[in-house]
């Protein structure tokens, strides 16, 4: 059966509601399909099980404050084109634009 690499999108949600910008998750999973239609289908049964929510301790939090992720979406489908898994195999790749790539590259600072 083949294998697929599944973009999920998963958004960080603040209750109650922040001025802070909502952080988002991507992850990229692997799922064995007959077809690009059932790894998508895959993807967002994986994508709603990955749903949580937990109380925030952070510099200026509230008590009671809470972060739920929630799943957004399937970014993308992509097959894996190698016939077997092994060490090495490329999974996943994507062309990226300059700005994205400085995003990438910009450190992610904890406030």
């Amino acid at each position: 059966m083949p294998w697929y690499t599944i973009s999920l999108l998963l958004k960080s949600i603040h209750s109650p509601p922040s001025e802070r910008e909502p952080l988002w998750e991507e992850r990229i999973v692997l799922v064995e399909a007959q077809t690009d239609e059932e790894a998508r289908q895959k993807g967002e049964k994986i994508g709603k099980e990955a749903e949580h929510e937990y109380g925030v301790e952070y510099k200026g939090s509230k008590p009671g404050e809470k972060t739920k992720w929630t799943f957004m979406q399937v970014g993308r489908v992509c097959p894996i084109e190698s016939e077997s898994l092994s060490d090495g195999t490329e999974l996943f790749s994507r062309f990226l634009r300059d700005s994205e790539v400085k995003s990438l590259l910009t450190p992610f600072d904890d406030e």
